[in-house]
Formats: structure tokens, sequence, C-alpha cells
């Protein structure tokens, strides 16, 4: 019971301020919500740039004109065209998500904007 006492000052002065902060904390949460919309549609086109070089590439490896080392970056390459898909996906998912958590907090952040 003592303990919740002396933790009582503390929890007040740690609400006051996010109560004084709340609209910049939700414009801050806002702009953090749209850089994973931006990552999503950065990693898939990054990702179609990679598995157009790759089809180039698998192209040289089919024709015989390789050497070993073409080998090794034909093989990471697709790896890592598949990984840059996944993670757009999920980036994009994670925008959706978080989009739709905190819409209603973005939304009363506006109107209170605007009046």
């Amino acid at each position: 019971m003592a303990d919740e006492n002396e933790e009582l000052p503390q929890l007040k002065e740690l609400y006051d301020e996010l109560w004084n902060d709340a609209r910049n904390i939700i414009r801050d949460m806002n702009k953090s919500i749209y850089v994973y919309l931006f990552a999503g549609f950065l990693s898939l086109v990054f990702s179609v740039i990679m598995i157009g070089s790759g089809i180039s590439n698998w192209n040289k490896i089919f024709s015989g004109d390789t050497n070993t080392l073409t080998y090794v970056y034909v093989i990471a390459e697709t790896f890592g065209s598949f990984i840059y898909v996944a993670f757009g996906i999920a980036f994009l998912y994670w925008y959706r998500k978080l989009k739709g958590r905190y819409s209603k907090l973005v939304k009363m952040e506006e109107s209170l904007r605007t009046e």
C-alpha cells in the first residue's frame, strides 16, 4: 500500500505530461504510421528491380556466358528479392493495421485542429 501511495505523484506527473503533449503525440504517431506505407511501397519497387535484374542474370547463366561469381550473385539476388517482397507486404500489412487501430485518435486530433 505504501508503494502505491509513493507511485501516485509520479503517475500523476506522467499523465499530466501526456495530457499536455497529446496532440503532438498523435501527429507524430500518424507520421510514423505513414513511414510503414512508404517503406512498403519502396520495398516492393526495389523487389521489382531486383527481380528484373535476376531474370537478366539467369538468362546469362542459361546462355553459358558466366563465371562462379555470377552464380553466387544470382542466388543471393533471387533470395533477396523474395525477402524484399515479404518485407513490403509486411510493412503494408502493419500500415493498414496501425491505421485502423489509431484512426479514431487521428480523426479526433484533426477535428480539434479545425475548431
